[in-house]
């Protein structure tokens, strides 16, 4: 994935790698400083397959979100509790390697923003009681049409800015 590692201390001492997307364009990175999605904000994205993680990176990112990531549901759950720059939505796979699975990080997500949904990825159609929206198998381009709504609902007034890239070609 064409990102910045960077490192962030917690409050507990430990420091650990979290991915800032960033696409590059020839040897430079492109910055964003002023960006952060339609009203400024960032979604973390919590995906194991690496390919997926980057087309839905970028599809997000040139819809306007400041987006990070995460390939584990603890690096997720310390990003959600401890980032000084807060995670505005979520979203995660139903299923995580570790302790920690997109349930918990959702649980987590609530605690931060009751009023806001989770956004999952499972091997089936479930139900949540809390609200949140459980994507069956989806591709990147179902995960932005989602995000777009969650964002449109929480902010009727905010504009939707067309993706310029082509979703069925960035689709898992």
């Amino acid at each position: 994935m064409n990102s910045s590692a960077i490192h962030h201390e917690f409050a507990d001492g430990q420091d650990e790698p979290a991915e800032l997307y960033q696409p590059s364009i020839g040897n430079s990175n492109v910055r964003r400083e002023a960006a952060r999605g339609p009203l400024g904000e960032r979604i973390l994205i919590v995906e194991t397959d690496a390919d997926f993680q980057s087309s839905l990176a970028l599809l997000l990112h040139e819809a306007g979100f400041d987006v990070m990531t995460a390939t584990t549901g603890e690096q997720a759950f310390r990003l959600l509790r401890d980032w000084r720059r807060p995670i505005d939505w979520l979203y995660t796979r139903a299923i995580l390697p570790g302790l920690i699975d997109g349930w918990i990080l959702a649980d987590q997500h609530r605690d931060n923003h009751p009023d806001r949904p989770t956004i999952i990825g499972a091997r089936e159609v479930g139900y949540s009681a809390q609200g949140d929206i459980v994507l069956k198998e989806p591709t990147a381009a179902t995960v932005l049409d989602a995000a777009r709504h969650i964002t449109v609902s929480a902010h009727p007034q905010a504009p939707v800015e067309p993706v310029s890239a082509d979703p069925q070609s960035l689709a898992a």
